[in-house]
């Protein structure tokens, strides 16, 4: 008896539960096949050690940046122009943007610090 009454409520999660469960995984499926133009901008305060035009890179010595959770650390990071470069030498204190995710963000501005 005790049995068939777990049975009977499994079976009624299953058939009850199951597709609210699976309907919710669904939402998720509207940002299919759209292109990255949303990816996260991050905001980052540090001082140039190098430069490398040829690489289109930079090495920024950076405080913390919040939006993507990073302590302060020394990174070289890729820039979305080398035209970047241009008004920017070593030593020089700076403000960033940096867009994309993970380990891998570009810088697509950098000006003066404030």
């Amino acid at each position: 008896m005790k049995n068939r009454f777990i049975v009977a409520a499994f079976a009624t999660f299953a058939f009850i539960g199951a597709p609210s469960v699976f309907a919710a995984d669904m939402d998720n499926m509207s940002n299919m096949g759209k292109s990255g133009s949303t990816e996260k901008v991050s905001h980052g305060v540090g001082i140039v050690k190098a430069m490398d035009a040829k690489q289109n890179t930079i090495t920024l010595a950076h405080q913390p940046i919040k939006e993507l959770n990073w302590s302060a650390m020394t990174m070289t990071f890729k820039v979305s122009d080398g035209k970047l470069l241009k008004d920017v030498k070593a030593g020089d204190q700076v403000s960033f943007d940096l867009k994309g995710s993970g380990m891998a963000p570009v810088v697509t501005a950098i000006r003066p610090a404030k």
